[in-house]
This record gives C-alpha cells, sequence and structure tokens, in this order.
C-alpha cells in the first residue's frame, strides 16, 4: 500500500487561483464592482480573457467616473484626455446599453453630446465640476438629441442659467429628480420659477446661493 501524503504544512500556502479561468459572466460582475476607470485602466489589460469580459455592454450600463485622481487643475493635462477616451470606450462598449453616468472635472460639450446620441436609454446624469460644460452647448445639445429616458439629472457646480435649464429640462419629458449644487449662473429666486415651470418633477433639491457682488465689498 502507498504510504500516505504527508499533511500540508501550516506555512505552506494554498497555490494561487487562476482568475482567467473564471467564466465571462462571473467576470463581468466582478468589472461591474470595480468600476469603470480601474477596469479601463488596468483590468482589461491583464489578459485576453479579462478583456473579452470587459467588452461584455451588461459591464457598462452604469459609467461612473465620479472618483479618480485627477484635480480641477490638471484639466489641461493629457491624463484628462485619457479620461475622456476612457469614456468613449465605455460608451462603446455598452452598445447603446449605458443607463447611468456620473463624471467629475473632466466631462466636456463633446463629450456630453457622444454620450447622449449614443445612449438611448440614459436614465441618470450627474457631473460634477464640469467647467467644459457650458450652458449653451448642453441645451442645444438636448434640443436636437432630446434624453427621452432621463429620470434623474444632478449638476453640481456647473455653469448653467435658468433660461438653458430650462430649455434642458423641456427636453428630458420624463425627469423626475433634478439636484443643482453651487451652479455658478443659478440664483435663490429661480428654484420657485423651476418648481412652478416644472411641477412634473417629482423631487427637486435647489442648493445654490447668489453669486457674491464683488461691487458691494468694502475697500480697505
Amino acid at each position: 500500500m502507498d504510504a500516505a501524503a504527508p499533511p500540508q504544512s501550516a506555512s505552506e500556502e494554498p497555490p494561487a487561483r487562476d482568475w482567467s479561468l473564471l467564466p465571462l459572466d462571473v467576470l463581468a460582475l466582478v468589472f461591474v464592482r470595480l468600476g469603470a476607470v480601474d477596469v479601463l485602466a488596468s483590468a482589461s489589460l491583464v489578459c485576453c480573457t479579462w478583456l473579452q469580459a470587459a467588452k461584455v455592454p451588461d459591464v457598462w450600463r452604469v459609467v461612473d467616473m465620479e472618483n479618480h485622481n485627477k484635480d480641477v487643475f490638471d484639466f489641461l493635462d493629457d491624463e484628462f484626455a485619457d479620461l475622456v477616451a476612457m469614456a468613449k470606450s465605455a460608451v462603446d462598449r455598452s452598445d447603446g446599453q449605458l443607463r447611468e453616468f456620473a463624471g467629475k472635472h473632466f466631462v466636456t460639450g463633446e463629450l456630453m453630446q457622444y454620450i447622449v446620441e449614443r445612449s438611448p436609454s440614459l436614465t441618470t446624469l450627474r457631473l460634477v465640476c464640469c467647467c467644459s460644460v457650458f450652458s449653451a452647448s448642453l441645451a442645444s445639445l438636448t434640443r436636437e438629441s432630446p434624453m427621452r429616458e432621463l429620470r434623474s439629472l444632478e449638476l453640481d457646480d456647473v455653469d448653467i442659467t435658468l433660461e438653458k435649464l430650462s430649455a434642458v429640462l423641456e427636453n428630458c419629458p420624463l425627469l423626475e429628480d433634478l439636484t443643482l449644487r453651487d451652479c455658478e449662473g443659478m440664483h435663490e429666486k429661480d428654484e420657485q420659477v423651476l418648481r412652478a415651470k416644472f411641477a412634473r418633477i417629482k423631487t427637486l433639491k435647489f442648493e445654490c446661493e447668489d453669486d457674491f457682488d464683488w461691487l458691494e465689498w468694502p475697500v480697505f
């Protein structure tokens, strides 16, 4: 009789798991939790299997690119161009199934056009401190390509006026939730105008204050 194999020493580590052998659908679920920036910048480059999983449209139904390490003062840096390229790649991989998008600092009017024109199922949009998305371009974009499925819109520190915002909202017929926070061009009195004009919006959070009037500051 063959001798029994000696027990594994407590100090011996079990063999590393080969993650490339996981089924594509399982890898896709992992990538959904990982986040768009990490998948596009690193995970999809590991091996061919991971690249295939990163191309599954289900991975890109929700694209949150708000959490990245680029500061607003670096917006002219090539790395911001990389983020724009990543966002476009995510839109392409979604194959029209993108439902939620969030971006911080790097989103431009041109990128917004790319997203809206290729994402007919977009229901949620959040833009944070995107100084390159001007109110005129956003209003013009939604006029040409209405966001007919959009239910939730959040603009945080985005330059937009009441007139242009109204033009945007008129082309989002199913919008239910609107959040405006620290938006330059919006004034406290605009809240009541919005509530009256767009009563169909169920939840309106208005956290914008009037701009400082520098002319009223005392001269020392």
